[in-house]
């Protein structure tokens, strides 16, 4: 799992999504082992970043939050990746709420 964990962040990085954080939620969440949060800087970037992404793993269906672009939300089995505008990121703060379970990369 750490491996795949780590081929995504550099993915992410090499992607230039921006303050890439990474979350162990395994002792929180029975659904989902990893969060992993990045910011892009526009609705549009966000959506192109997110089209990227799906080509890139053959995803095929648009995953939750496409539509409106603020806030994209990608299931990768165990890991969870949400893909925010700097604003919405902010409003809505999961960083702060998995403050404590944040790991270093």
């Amino acid at each position: 799992m750490r491996e795949h964990l780590n081929d995504l962040y550099d993915y992410l990085k090499e992607k230039k999504f921006k303050d890439i954080a990474i979350y162990d939620l395994s002792k929180e969440d029975q659904t989902f082992d990893y969060g992993i949060i990045v910011s892009t800087p526009s609705i549009a970037y966000n959506k192109k970043l997110a089209l990227s992404l799906m080509q890139d793993f053959s995803i095929e269906k648009y995953p939750e939050g496409f539509n409106k672009g603020e806030w994209i939300v990608f299931d990768f089995d165990k890991i969870v990746l949400h893909s925010f505008i700097a604003q919405t990121r902010e409003k809505y703060n999961l960083d702060k709420l998995w403050q404590s379970k944040k790991m270093v990369f």
